[in-house]
């Protein structure tokens, strides 16, 4: 049959890569349970497939090299040869060599590669490591069934060439095997899957004959996915069977010999019947197995119809933004109009609907980050091999999904990361068994999605770093001068190594040494807004974290004021927000600095970069600071006020504007003003570049200092408290729709991404006097026992981090509210703010009311 095998290309290479992930992944295993037959079988049967695959394609060299990896695992599953390292390493040569054939057939240079050396060394393998013992394989028995069940199957008539083909075949000794296959009826692509059964078979003997004709096999619309070929062979009924059932989507495979008694009724037309697969039972290693093939129906769709579609998406998000503005504005303009319910009712419905479409999208950008993460534990293998260490490498959260684009994006960071903690962190066995520990060291490789965002940890239980060699190589580096290191913090002296040119490692090797892996790893973070964290303690190990925003299209993010324009804020770059007063501003060295908390924070003025006006800000006493933390790197940026989070649209400003610096792109918010997206990477670059990197105490700092970090809000004329990690979302007021019955102060249900939450008004519930909402009005989305719960808030003022020392229990007079919701109280200056036991306002009936409020 002559194909135009080109169009089929894509097919054959995710074919590739798909048999590729098996045999990886397989031979892993069957380094650790060399005698488990079914691994054997898995591993046979993806070498077999790739072998067909690739000889359908016309690829000799892969085709070749994977029948040289089949003929090895048929001595072992035949248990002629016995596995040991040396057979393993040799395969996963084989199995590199495969990715390189693969990168060649892309670039079109396929004839540059050298497959001579490695099918010479697995022939050797084959032949120099065989046992004398007899070993014998059963043979399939595949008897013909007229009374199986019929199914519309292609007659079988032979011409008088045809059959005396057959006859002289007859005369020679060898078989003749009529082969009749039935494809799954969702199987795609059904003319590629016969053309590869009609290549898997030529290689076991002459085909014949073929039923229907080839030019109805190759028409993909006439062909139904029932044929038969008529196969001379010395091959026996097994091996027949075996070639046919490497190809997937088969749903029923029967054979049936010709013979001299036989021969005539098909010279006349006689239709056969089949047998099922799923039926079909075959023994190996004595054990019954049933093959059976299940087939979810897909469809591929280019990444750039996926892109369009999220860009569509994106643009519904803001035109939803603009409609729920309008409508708030005409609420308060025309709230006697009948009309305005129903506008609130469209609009909700509206709203839920993008919501939802918004997610499904996003979905289908998403990946298991499982695609990337199975490609290292095959990389630690050798690593640990190739520096005689023992390694437990575990991986947990596979299923954790991610924007398809990011990805390959992170693949470099974790790569460096791991190799460090092999060369750097695990000790050899003998020095880990000198120090009390197991002689195996653990790497451990994690993701779990954290709100917004997703977290890659990569922990070790090895030496941990070392920060006085680390100080030592920066000073010979001439990084830091000798009078700043003795001024560094450990925590200052760990994130050197993110310096290039820093390593401890007493000489360089192929792993590692050479000071330039981590500068890789933090540019790499820096390009994807993400930030990195090292906890690390000597002896007992080093754990390296990264937080990266789940997609790049649609971000969370903080809304501002600067002068008199609003600008967004990455949120996954925002470490928090506080309020600073004159005094605790310095000016160092030319760089205007802020002490928090007994830690130096460089600021940044964007005022007059940004070219607006620093009028609101010259004679306050107190004011804002939002962190950007970058990679390792803090930087404080002074703000006019905060505006609430919102989920908003990346928009580029196009090429005749470019990139100007300091804004990153605009977004287009709900009363169609445009605002633009402050480039954080640039604004922590450039003001970052003495690498403060203490500005920020590290977790233990934290709870040595006992320190309680707040959102703060206002109710009238005081001051509130929630400790923040019970605050899930700040957003501005959305449409809350009035339910029957409800509890007390409970005013309703909104609507957040999608899910149904309940609203209590705190003024109602603390028997505050009621006031019209305004602008500021925020809705604080808090969770207590697993459950959201929206609360309406006259304005949210601040995120700050408070003393424990400082919280004072409550006296009676001191708020409105019940003694038994407040926690405390902390006087800072010229504020009080209670802190709510934000579990007991709510409380535990209320919150089961609420929950099967939510559940109706």
């Amino acid at each position: 049959m002559d194909l135009d095998l080109s169009v089929y290309l894509g097919v054959f290479l995710d074919e590739v890569d798909e048999q590729l992930e098996i045999l990886e992944k397989e031979v892993l295993n069957l380094e650790q349970d060399p005698k488990n037959a079914e691994t054997i079988q898995s591993i046979f049967r993806a070498a077999h497939t790739l072998k067909g695959s690739s000889a359908a394609m016309g690829i000799e060299k892969m085709k070749e090299l994977t029948h040289k990896i089949e003929n090895v695992f048929d001595s072992i599953r035949n248990q002629q040869l016995h596995v040991d390292a040396a057979i393993i390493n040799v395969i996963f040569e084989s199995i590199d060599l495969i990715k390189r054939l693969k990168e060649a057939i892309i670039d079109g240079a396929i004839d540059s590669i050298d497959i001579s050396d490695l099918i010479a060394k697995l022939e050797w393998t084959k032949n120099n490591k065989l046992d004398d013992g007899n070993h014998s394989v059963h043979e399939i028995e595949v008897v013909k069934n007229d009374s199986a069940d019929t199914a519309d199957f292609p007659e079988v008539i032979l011409d008088e060439y045809q059959k005396d083909m057959v006859e002289k075949a007859f005369e020679l000794g060898m078989n003749a095997i009529v082969v009749y296959v039935v494809l799954n009826d969702k199987s795609l692509l059904k003319s590629v899957r016969a053309f590869l059964i009609h290549n898997n078979l030529k290689e076991l003997g002459e085909i014949i004959a073929s039923f229907p004709a080839p030019e109805v096999i190759e028409a993909e619309e006439k062909f139904a996915g029932s044929l038969a070929f008529i196969i001379v062979t010395n091959a026996q009924n097994k091996e027949v069977f075996n070639v046919v059932n490497s190809i997937s989507d088969i749903q029923a495979i029967h054979l049936t010999i010709l013979t001299s008694s036989n021969l005539a009724s098909y010279c006349v037309g006689k239709k056969m019947g089949i047998v099922e697969q799923s039926s079909l039972e075959t023994e190996e290693n004595g054990k019954k197995s049933t093959s059976q093939v299940k087939v979810n129906p897909t469809v591929r769709i280019d990444v750039e119809r996926l892109e369009e579609l999220m860009n569509l998406v994106g643009e519904l998000v803001i035109s939803q933004t603009r409609l729920t503005d309008v409508r708030g504005r005409l609420a308060e303009r025309y709230s006697s109009d009948p009309d305005i319910e129903g506008f609130q009712e469209v609009e909700n419905n509206f709203g839920q609907i993008i919501s939802e479409l918004q997610e499904r999208i996003m979905k289908t950008r998403m990946l298991p980050i499982e695609q990337l993460f199975n490609r290292f534990p095959r990389m630690v293998r050798d690593l640990a091999q190739k520096s005689s260490k023992e390694v437990n490498f575990i991986i947990e959260g596979k299923e954790t999904e991610l924007d398809r684009n990011l990805i390959e994006e992170i693949a470099d960071p974790i790569i460096h990361l791991l190799r460090n903690s092999l060369d750097h962190g695990i000790e050899p066995p003998e020095e880990r068994e000198g120090l009390g520990k197991n002689r195996q060291g653990t790497v451990m490789l994690k993701a779990a999605h954290e709100e917004n965002h997703i977290v890659v940890t990569i922990s070790d239980d090895g030496k941990g770093i070392d920060t006085e060699k680390i100080k030592q190589s920066a000073i010979k580096k001439h990084l830091i001068k000798e009078d700043e290191a003795e001024q560094m913090t450990e925590k200052d002296l760990v994130f050197l190594i993110f310096k290039s040119g820093v390593s401890t490692a007493k000489t360089i090797t192929d792993i590692s040494g050479r000071g330039v892996g981590m500068d890789i790893v933090r540019s790499h973070i820096e390009k994807l807004n993400g930030m990195i964290d090292i906890q690390t303690k000597v002896g007992a190990g080093t754990t390296f974290t990264i937080k990266l925003p789940l997609t790049l299209a649609i971000i969370r993010s903080l809304l501002v004021q600067i002068g008199e324009k609003q600008f967004a804020i990455p949120l996954v770059n925002v470490q928090e927000i506080i309020r600073l007063s004159k005094e605790e501003i310095k000016t160092i060295q030319n760089q205007e600095v802020g002490i928090v908390r007994d830690r130096v924070l460089p600021l940044v003025r964007l005022h007059k970069r940004l070219d607006v006006s620093e009028d609101n800000i010259l004679n306050k006493k107190r004011i804002f600071v939002v962190v950007l933390g970058l990679a390792e790197k803090r930087v404080g940026v002074i703000i006019d006020k905060t505006l609430g989070n919102q989920e908003i649209v990346i928009k580029s400003l196009g090429k005749y504007i470019g990139t100007p610096k300091y804004i990153a792109g605009a977004t287009i918010m709900g009363d169609g003003n445009v605002t633009l997206i402050l480039d954080v990477g640039s604004i922590v670059n450039e003001e970052g570049t003495k690498d403060v990197t203490n500005n920020l105490p590290s977790n233990e700092t934290r709870r040595n200092e006992k320190t309680l970090q707040l959102t703060t809000f206002r109710l009238g004329d005081e001051e509130y408290g929630i400790v923040i990690d019970k605050v899930k979302d700040i957003i501005t007021v959305p449409t809350i729709t009035p339910v029957i019955n409800s509890p007390f102060s409970i005013i309703g249900m909104m609507n957040l991404r999608g899910k149904l939450i309940p609203v209590m008004d705190l003024r109602e519930r603390f028997g505050i006097c009621q006031q019209q909402r305004t602008r500021k009005s925020r809705v604080m989305v808090v969770q207590v026992q697993n459950e959201l719960i929206g609360l309406l808030v006259d304005q949210v003022t601040q995120v700050l981090k408070v003393n424990e020392e400082l919280m004072e229990h409550a006296p009676r007079y001191e708020s409105q509210i019940e003694e038994a919701y407040i926690q405390g109280i902390c006087h800072l200056e010229e504020r009080l703010i209670i802190l709510l036991n934000i579990d007991r306002v709510i409380g535990i009936e209320r919150l089961l009311q609420l929950k099967q409020l939510a559940d109706q």
